[in-house]
């Protein structure tokens, strides 16, 4: 197979964090996987971060070759990664934060996942257990209150004065600028606005 150096490096360890287990060993390695799988537990027993490049480094080149093609031929080091969209990601649903974690249950000898516990959602920021939204919902919601805000509101949010914008229909309306204002912001900018003021 051929590949760029480069993209294998990236390609390689972005398999080992991402897609490596018991049953990846057994693709690459076939008959001989019970002995590389017990060669990776041994890495991993010094840690799990670094144990990637302690794993390869125990190789002989055939072995890393198979290892690096497989990796190649699942994840194209050049390919950018497609960001989920809002609807996708989880935040908080009191203060926005995707700082939040849920706990999970992990077998300690192979760090293997096993499972989650869905209702028991921690919040750094609020630190608290919390319910989620995605992030087009609190979006949303963000935007629903900006929306409710009285024109004395926006001026002390936006700095902005009625007065500054003619009555006539000619130029930029005061909504108009406080809109455009809001809209500028991103989703943290935001996030800090709604929640100073809430």
């Amino acid at each position: 197979m051929k590949y760029q150096a480069e993209n294998a490096v990236s390609s390689f360890f972005y398999y080992m964090w991402n897609a490596w287990c018991e049953e990846e060993c057994r693709t690459v390695f076939k008959e001989m996987h019970p002995h590389f799988w017990e060669k990776w537990s041994l890495m991993t027993d010094k840690g799990i971060f670094g144990a990637a490049e302690r794993f390869y480094a125990e190789l002989t080149d055939r072995y890393r070759e198979k290892l690096v093609e497989r990796a190649v031929s699942l994840y194209d080091g050049k390919a950018r990664r497609k960001h989920p969209d809002d609807s996708e990601i989880k935040v908080c649903s009191d203060c926005g934060s995707t700082e939040i974690e849920i706990q999970a249950w992990v077998d300690v000898n192979t760090n293997e996942y096993h499972s989650d516990v869905d209702d028991d959602i921690w919040c750094s920021r609020c630190e608290d257990n919390v319910e989620t939204y995605s992030k087009q919902s609190f979006l949303e919601k963000m935007q629903e209150w900006w929306k409710s805000n009285s024109t004395d509101n926006l001026e002390y949010l936006t700095g902005f004065k009625t007065s500054d914008f003619p009555s006539a229909n000619s130029g930029q309306t005061f909504t108009e600028a406080a809109d455009e204002w809001w809209n500028d912001k991103n989703y943290d900018e935001k996030r800090n606005i709604y929640l100073t003021n809430n």
